[in-house]
This record gives C-alpha cells, structure tokens and sequence, in this order.
C-alpha cells in the first residue's frame, strides 16, 4: 500500500483536499473528502483505491483552530495523568497486598472494586 499527504481546508460547505503531487478533490464531510481524496490518487495514477492510503491533515482558520489544538494538547495531557494514575494505582495495590491485606479489603480503602483490584495485581492472591 502506498501512502499519500493531503492538507484539506474548509471553504463554505466542503472540504477542498490537495493531494501532495496527485491534484485537488472536495467533500462534504471528512470521511467523503478521505474517500474522494483516495479515489483521485488512485483514477490518476491508474490503481486500485484498496492500494492507496492518504493521510489527510484537515485545517480549520482562525480561532477554531487554536481552540482544537487546545482541547487535542488537554487530551494527551489527560491521557498521560490517567496512565500515570494506573501505574501509581499498580504500585499501591501492590503494596497493600504485600503488607497482607486482602483483595476485598484493599478494594474498599482505595475505593475501588475487589475485581479492579485484581485487574490491578494480576496474580496476586
């Protein structure tokens, strides 16, 4: 499979997609300018649209997209708290065990259920 960048940008109701030496296509939504992007790659260039894959980054002007930005960095943000919560939740859990608490009673101090403490400590007893 062959990979191809496109930048899509909005102009009134479509999304006008320039497929990096290939040409220009439009849609009415993301998905219908993805599909449209990959059916010019692959009509021009004469293959079969299963062999082509476009990487489309779609841009909006303006404020919109700061405020996308904003909310996307907040997201993996998020995510990274969230994965350092289970880790840390891991070790304590851990711990806790270790120090000859049951499952059902390290559940209840850590406000959680006896089962997310096994899915916590994998093997513990």
């Amino acid at each position: 499979m062959k990979s191809y960048s496109a930048t899509a940008t909005r102009e009134g109701r479509w999304w006008v997609v320039e497929v990096a030496g290939v040409g220009v296509t439009q849609g009415r939504t993301t998905r219908e300018a993805e599909r449209m992007a990959a059916d010019l790659v692959a009509i021009t260039l004469d293959v079969s649209a299963e062999e082509v894959s476009v990487d489309i980054t779609f841009q909006l002007g303006g404020d919109l997209a700061a405020e996308v930005e904003h909310v996307k960095q907040a997201q993996r943000e998020a995510e990274r708290a969230q994965e350092q919560a289970a880790d840390k939740s891991r070790a304590v859990v851990r711990r806790v065990l270790a120090a000859g608490l049951s499952k059902q009673d390290a559940a209840r101090i850590l406000g959680v259920s006896a089962q997310r403490i096994s899915q916590l400590a994998p093997g513990t007893v």
